[in-house]
């Protein structure tokens, strides 16, 4: 079974960080070491070390760090354009990924930076409006004009950030940590896709983008803002909920073993908001009730293990792919669904220890304030 005590460890370090703790033990030495990090509402709760855990892993991390997370972000990505700009190559950027949906687990979390091409589209045939677009001055392959801004922020970025660690190895992202930084970075080139529904309904929602992927010099069609607004809009229907199921999800990979986390992983932070997604009307619970969540998690968990139609069927929110798109991700299903089977289980056997066989109506009835 689960050791929760040690997870309720994991967890305060990654939502806090461990400097505060790791440089006071330090000073203390042979003395009783405190930890002098602010204590959470979960961790003040009257209930058990699976309860607790259960409870802080739903809940967002604080605010004042996800908006340094923002903050950085906002200034690598405002200090690119600038210097990109002197060299005639104008760019806008967008926030993208966990921080930008507040699913993010860590305190000190990394922040995903679209950095679009300004003035010049791709566009989805047939065009809504025949006359709604204009040839670009720019004759080149949209593909080479993308990957003029990646080979030129690998060499900005660098000099307008001496002390950070600068990887221009990703395909996807240049990633950058340290130094002046205080989050880790991923800058991301890209291009806008207008697709039919954005052409009419000019909502950035509805708009695509193409990421630039350096080793196959190709663009790759992506639907962030979509993705974006249809958890959102699903979360708020449910007062927070899915976004509590995809932070325990997300927390509960983070807290396996080695073994176990290395095939999981294999279920990326999208699949598994897509996951929580079509849970639907299950998440409807009321705030005091949500630690029936893990109950109605797990269960979808098991449909899904169990009902091959359903899971070669489902796709994620935009509709893009399927979810299960590679067979890989199966196993990985299959580890999250028995973990999630132990905590079930553990959260009922502290609730009612003298009882028998597992009843789910433990879970679905207990409160928690």
């Amino acid at each position: 079974m689960i050791n929760f005590e040690s997870r309720l460890k994991s967890l305060k370090d990654r939502r806090q960080g461990v400097e505060v703790r790791s440089a006071f033990e330090s000073l203390a030495k042979n003395q009783v070491a405190f930890d002098l990090r602010s204590k959470e509402a979960y961790e003040n709760l009257s209930e058990s070390a699976s309860i607790k855990y259960t409870i802080g892993a739903m809940a967002p991390v604080d605010k004042e760090s996800t908006q340094i997370s923002i903050n950085e972000g906002i200034r690598v990505a405002n200090s690119l354009i600038k210097s990109l700009a002197t060299k005639n190559i104008e760019v806008i950027s967008r926030l993208q990924g966990s921080v930008a949906l507040d699913i993010h687990i860590k305190g000190h979390s990394d922040v995903d930076m679209l950095i679009i091409k300004k003035g010049i589209v791709q566009v989805e045939y047939p065009k809504i409006k025949p006359d709604g677009y204009s040839s670009s001055k720019d004759t080149r392959l949209m593909v080479d004009i993308i990957k003029e801004i990646r080979l030129k922020a690998e060499i900005i970025l660098p000099i307008n950030f001496p002390q950070a660690t600068i990887d221009c190895k990703g395909n996807k992202s240049i990633t950058m940590e340290g130094g002046s930084l205080k989050r880790k970075v991923d800058i991301v080139p890209a291009s806008w896709y207008d697709t039919r529904e954005y052409q009419s309904s000019q909502d950035e929602s509805d708009r695509g983008i193409k990421i630039y992927h350096k080793a196959d010099h190709k663009l790759i069609k992506n639907f962030p803002f979509k993705h974006i607004q249809l958890i959102n809009n699903r979360d708020i229907k449910y007062s927070g909920n899915l976004k509590m199921v995809i932070r325990l999800m997300k927390n509960m990979i983070a807290d396996m073993p080695d073994y176990k986390k290395s095939v999981a992983k294999q279920l990326s932070s999208y699949d598994l908001a897509s996951i929580a997604y079509h849970m639907d009307k299950e998440l409807y619970l009321s705030y005091d009730m949500r630690l029936g969540l893990v109950e109605k998690t797990r269960k979808h968990l098991n449909n899904l293990l169990n009902n091959k139609s359903l899971r070669d069927t489902i796709n994620v929110p935009d509709g893009s792919r399927k979810i299960f798109d590679i067979e890989e991700k199966v196993k990985s299903l299959e580890i999250l669904e028995k973990e999630f089977e132990d905590l079930a289980l553990t959260i009922f056997r502290d609730l009612k220890p003298f009882m028998g066989s597992y009843n789910s109506s433990v879970i679905l009835s207990k409160r928690v304030a």
